[in-house]
């Protein structure tokens, strides 16, 4: 199976690891109960495969989303931000601002969705 590579590009960011700690608190589906924040999570949502007659696919086309949570909002923001700087170079943006707030947790989220071409 291939994996979409973004806690490895995340980790290569100097802003993000500024962020997020040099042991990125960026984790996939769901974060460790009472996680420091800020953290982030990601997530794949459905996706395609580039389909050919002629031959079995070579590309998916991953669309993920990533959430920032944190008690302050201007930090979600710029957590948000910086995650998104470092994987729109290989990402195709679609929903940049994914915004909430959750009582029960205080916690702001921010995020956005993305489509990676992945490569089989």
């Amino acid at each position: 199976m291939i994996y979409l590579p973004i806690y490895k590009t995340l980790n290569a960011d100097a802003t993000v690891k500024a962020i997020f700690g040099d042991n990125l608190r960026i984790y996939e589906d769901i974060a460790p109960l009472n996680s420091l924040v800020p953290y982030a999570v990601w997530q794949e949502l459905p996706s395609t495969a580039e389909n050919s007659i002629d031959c079995p696919a070579k590309t998916d086309h991953i669309m993920y989303q990533v959430i920032v949570y944190d008690t302050n909002q201007k930090r979600a923001y710029e957590g948000r931000d910086a995650i998104r700087r470092a994987l729109e170079t290989q990402s195709y943006i679609l929903n940049p601002r994914i915004s909430n707030y959750e009582p029960d947790t205080k916690l702001f989220s921010r995020g956005f969705d993305a489509n990676w071409f992945l490569v089989r």
